[in-house]
């Protein structure tokens, strides 16, 4: 239960460095160093969610206005510098920065709000002056996610719902924050615990009371005729969600976040989809008749009650409905005001369960009696609200297409809107860095100083493309049907073998292997079955190997010119899960995922252990990066949008050159580099760089030392990940492939050699 619950949460994945992705590096004597990190792992799991909408939560006309002064363009080569402690992201520095332009950019929203109340609040003084039917807006927030809760406010702002929103906070620091923004916000600061104390390791005991406080709140404003729309702080509004809770919404007591993956299975409300099972879809079994599979998501990492058999058997017997509320919409009535006191009295009743807090507790509750699932009386034709609680509470599961997970909105959707109102950081890993980087991905972080899009100097390029022809089959040719294939001597069918296959594919069989439980009790299979059984998997390893190489190249050459490195989005081919579900067909359990897909970068790096390149080591300059919409985010400055170089790399020598355009010799070496785009030269006064290609493009490093240096800070921070997982206890050797680390570039004399042999080198200073 505790491994399954973790594919909604921000887990620490394995890693490793230059470790064979088919073997163990136990049985080959070499100590795994992803062991380091497994303590962090233990305890670093929050359940949180990814590539841009490029849509802000404040206008940059808003954000113009709190400007003092326009800062002026900058060319020089100390403009890298002023993104360091905010590319920390979440670095002690890159926290108070966020947290002080937060506070500007609250205040000035808040002061803009026409409210008679301010500061601390309480339910009676909201309900006093609110007019009669309007929802209170309800978040909850303490010191440690303060930041995430003001971008929480700025989006709630920017779709016009600010004047209706209230704040609970958990310690007094929240408190005196929140007072001294001028935003109405309720005392729960009696709890105390400033932490980010979320996660598995947390004391489940001080969780369950937090709880307790939250569905406290909630009563607070329903007993006073009060509708709460409450919302987990790591979600971020895209749009007013009333016009739907008032037309589709107001017959339900309850209406609550899934944890659905498929927006059609989600709409299957009469069964009558080809493609799902009518008995149910795990994650989306909330549709009438299902008899398995619902999740609904509070907004804390959940933890399934369920057996589950090879077979996925649907028996009522074997499965326990989990529901969570990353996004909560109560209406005040009676059967939604009993539901929320059993909720609190069980919170705050003595109990053996260490597992209970205030998510699972809801979950025991409406969960009662829920299988076969009824509709309603109000949705009886629509099947959009269903009997819940032992059948006395009308419960709407929110339509996972409008109120949008992680994995819907950034992995399926590439962090695209496509009609999401709500967005929940889930399905996410690395903790508070991995939620931050997926805001970022998807340009709905509002809380970067001025500067961030407006100065500096970059480099990008753009990522190898994923081959053209027939994409990867989702499953290997059935075992008979190749044999028989090969015994005729004909070619295998499209999707079968292709360029990512392993070499005598064409003949080899496989038979797929069904997932076990091993003499561990692991279930799933080993990772080299899995990758032998999975062409989408081989192609997704091939890709990432290449993608690496890129990223050696591409960050050596951003270092080298003294540029902020942009990371480009790259096409994968393959999901990831601590669920062996994902094999082999690569789409984790019913999802609506299609490849190739553009991916968040955490499915190439561990961007939770990124941090720190940016400062550099052994006292040298380090790497400043960007996440890939940087360069398309709607608050660009004009220099960085129109002042961009082109690079290219060919074997023959130019015969002439074009405006905006430099072209290198393959296999450039850094002296080559640095004579053609480096100070002194016209590409050194353009904004960004662009790099047509990366894949193995530089030569090597002439000067030795540089080369070792940038190597070794790379490697220590970039050039390793892996794909996650073919079984379960990814902590264990045999589930995880890691990806090829990239072969070192020459140095010294051998990169001079490179450069001499070739028929087609650039002069360098000295050389006629």
């Amino acid at each position: 239960a505790f491994v399954h619950s973790c594919i909604r949460c921000s887990c620490i994945w394995p890693v490793s460095f230059g470790m064979p992705r088919t073997s163990s590096s136990i049985s080959e004597g070499r100590f795994p160093i992803w062991l380091v990190f497994l303590p962090f792992a233990l305890v670093g799991i929050v359940n949180v969610a990814r590539a841009p909408s490029h849509a802000p939560v404040v206008s940059r006309q808003q954000l113009a206005l709190q400007r003092s002064r326009q800062k002026p363009p900058d060319s020089g080569w100390a403009a890298v510098e002023t993104s360091r402690s905010s590319a920390a992201l979440s670095s002690e520095e890159a926290t108070r920065i966020a947290l002080e332009k937060g506070s500007q950019r609250v205040r000035a929203a808040a002061a803009a709000v026409s409210s008679p109340v301010r500061g601390v609040v309480t339910a009676e003084a909201l309900d006093a002056v609110l007019p009669k039917g309007a929802v209170v807006w309800l978040t909850f927030s303490n010191a440690a996610y303060l930041h995430f809760a003001q971008n929480f406010y700025l989006s709630c702002a920017a779709v016009g719902r600010a004047h209706q929103l209230a704040i609970a906070a958990l310690d007094p620091p929240s408190l005196s924050s929140w007072a001294g923004l001028g935003v109405p916000v309720l005392n729960f600061s009696v709890f105390g615990d400033a932490s980010d104390f979320r996660g598995i390791g947390a004391d489940q005991a001080r969780f369950r009371r937090m709880g307790a406080m939250k569905v406290a709140a909630f009563l607070s404003l329903l007993r006073r005729g009060r509708p709460v729309l409450c919302s987990d702080v790591d979600t971020v509004w895209l749009a007013d969600p009333e016009p739907f809770l008032r037309s589709r919404a107001a017959a339900a007591d309850i209406a609550v976040t899934s944890d659905c993956l498929s927006r059609e299975a989600d709409a299957n409300k009469r069964g009558d989809s080809r493609r799902f099972d009518p008995k149910g879809v795990w994650f989306c079994g909330h549709n009438p008749q299902n008899l398995y599979g619902v999740t609904f998501n509070t907004g804390h990492p959940p933890t399934r009650l369920v057996s589950r058999t090879a077979s996925h058997s649907p028996s009522p017997l074997l499965t326990t409905a989990t529901h969570y509320s990353g996004v909560l919409f109560l209406n005040p009535n009676p059967r939604t005001l009993t539901l929320a006191e059993r909720w609190h009295a069980k919170l705050v009743a003595p109990t053996d369960d260490w597992h209970l807090e205030d998510q699972r507790a809801f979950n025991i509750l409406v969960t009662e009696a829920f299988y076969p699932v009824v509709a309603a009386p109000p949705a009886a034709e629509t099947g959009e609200i269903v009997l819940a609680a032992n059948r006395s509470l009308w419960l709407m599961p929110l339509p996972a297409g409008l109120f949008c997970g992680g994995h819907t909105f950034f992995v399926q959707q590439s962090g695209e809107r496509r009609g999401c109102l709500n967005v929940h950081i889930t399905f996410t890993e690395g903790g508070v860095h991995g939620k931050l980087w997926r805001l970022r991905e998807a340009g709905l972080w509002g809380l970067e100083p001025e500067q961030y899009y407006d100065e500096g100097r970059y480099l990008s390029f753009r990522p190898p493309p994923v081959p053209a022809g027939p994409l990867p089959a989702a499953r290997v040719e059935p075992y008979d049907e190749c044999v028989a294939r090969v015994a005729r001597g004909e070619a295998p069918p499209a999707g079968a073998v292709g360029w990512w296959s392993p070499p005598g594919s064409e003949s080899r069989c496989v038979k797929e292997v069904r997932q076990y439980d091993d003499k561990e009790g692991l279930h799933g299979v080993t990772i080299q079955e899995g990758i032998a059984q999975s062409p989408r998997l081989q192609a997704h390893l091939r890709m990432a190997d290449r993608y690496l190489v890129a990223l050696r190249d591409g960050m050596a050459a951003a270092w080298l010119l003294n540029r902020t490195f942009v990371f480009p989005q790259f096409a994968c081919l393959c999901d990831r899960s601590e669920w062996p579900d994902v094999m082999p067909t690569c789409r984790l359990e019913n999802s609506d995922l299609e490849f190739p897909f553009r991916c968040p970068l955490n499915f190439l790096l561990n961007v939770h252990f990124m941090q720190g390149i940016e400062n550099g080591l052994q006292g040298r300059r380090g790497l400043p990066y960007r996440e890939h919409s940087f360069l398309t985010h709607p608050w660009l400055s004009r220099r960085l949008r129109e002042s961009r170089t082109e690079v290219r790399f060919r074997s023959d020598a130019p015969s002439a050159a074009a405006p905006g355009l430099v072209e290198l010799p393959r296999g450039a070496t850094d002296a080559e580099v640095l004579a053609a785009l480096g100070p002194g030269t016209v590409a050194a006064g353009s904004a960004v760089i662009m790099l047509s290609e990366a894949e193995d493009v530089l030569g090597g490093f002439e000067d030795a030392a540089t080369g070792a240096y940038v190597r070794s800070l790379l490697d220590q921070k970039v050039l390793y990940g892996s794909w996650c997982c073919s079984r379960t206890n990814f902590h264990r050797p045999g589930a995880t492939a890691f990806y090829t680390k990239p072969a070192e570039l020459p140095l010294g004399v051998r990169a001079t050699a490179v450069r001499e042999a070739r028929s087609w080198r650039l002069p360098l200073k000295g050389e006629f």
